[in-house]
Formats: structure tokens, sequence, C-alpha cells
């Protein structure tokens, strides 16, 4: 059994940017060149970020410091008991959401300082990609895919969100901002020559 780190690799962005679906591309592509990869989302199944989903939905109502709360929290547990061990063992780590989201979103109503306190414990990913999509085409995409909206998602806020991402590209160590309003092929590859060129993974090509 391979006993080296492997990779963490997160992406980001405004919900109907395509995250998902970058995630599966990626995960694809490196399960084809032979690695183990096990492929993970934010707010995660469990207690904690069912909670989470819940006030998303606006089927729960909470203040916006609880909110951030209950997401580091799901976050902690997150890393706690499935993604270092994964890491450990040899596993390929793919996050759909992390840190950023908290930063990017919850800095609407919450102190980003206080945000990157509560989330200082969590681990740093090797990869960051922030997938950039116009607000007006994310909204589209969503109104396709499903009936609700869901806390966050209206224009002039997604606007400012993807502000936030883009200030916090420049700040976040090995975080790239990928320009999601192209084909999905033309988004991936771009992803792929990122991951290759980054050299975080031996036997690519």
């Amino acid at each position: 059994m391979n006993t080296k780190r492997m990779p963490f690799i997160v992406f980001e962005g405004l919900d109907g940017s395509g995250l998902s679906t970058q995630s599966f591309e990626l995960k694809g592509w490196l399960e084809k060149k032979g690695y183990e990869v096990y492929l993970t989302k934010e707010p995660t199944d469990g207690l904690i970020g069912s909670l989470v989903r819940g006030v998303l939905r606006k089927e729960l109502k909470v203040d916006a410091k609880t909110l951030a709360l209950l997401f580091a929290a799901d976050r902690m547990l997150h890393i706690n008991n499935t993604i270092s061990n994964l890491l450990d063992e040899g596993v390929i780590v793919i996050s759909d959401r992390y840190r950023l989201s908290s930063y990017a979103f919850q800095s609407l109503e919450v102190d980003i300082d206080w945000l990157k306190k509560i989330n200082e414990k969590s681990i740093t990913p090797d990869l960051t990609f922030i997938i950039d999509t116009p607000p007006l085409i994310c909204m589209r995409r969503i109104q396709k895919q499903r009936f609700h909206i869901e806390l966050y998602e209206e224009i002039d806020k997604l606007e400012k969100i993807r502000e936030r991402y883009h200030e916090l590209a420049k700040e976040e160590s090995n975080a790239f901002l990928i320009d999601g309003n192209r084909p999905i092929e033309s988004v991936s590859a771009e992803i792929f020559k990122n991951v290759k060129e980054l050299e975080i993974l031996e036997g690519l090509e």
C-alpha cells in the first residue's frame, strides 16, 4: 500500500459555477492515471452538515455567526474522521467546497478575520481551483437544475461573493482562478494542465 501522503485538492466557487462537474472530471482523469481518489463535499452528509443544509434551504433559521460555527465544526469532523486518514493512506482527496467558501460567503455578514480564526486548525489544501463563473450564468444553471433558491442565491449577493473569491485567490497559497464560462472540456483541460505542471503527483504525463 502506498503510504506517501497524497494531495488534497479543493474546488471553490459560486453555486452553479461547475464545481461538482469539474470535481468529478478530475476524479475520473486521476483514476485513469492509476490513482485512488476519494471525492467528497461540504457541507457533509453528517449530522452537523445536515443542519447546515437545512439552514441553506431556509428550513432552519440561525444567525450568521452560528451558521459559521456549524460550518467550521462540520469541517473539522470531516478532516479528522475522513480527509486526513485517507491522505495518510495514499488516497487523493478532492473536496467540492472547503474553507474559502466560508470566507467568501459568510464574510458578507461576519468579520472575515473571525472566520479565519475559527478555521485556523483546518489543513491547507495542496491545490485550490476557484471556478470563476458570472453570477447570471450561475443563476440560470441553478434554475434549470432545481426549483428552490437557497440562502445567498441572489444576484447582488453573488456579485459580492465573486469579488471575495477574486481577493482570496491572491491570498491563498496554490490557488488558481479558472474561467468557468467555457465548455466543460476547456475548463477541465486547464485544471489537468495545472495539476501536471505543479508536479504534486508522480507519473502524470
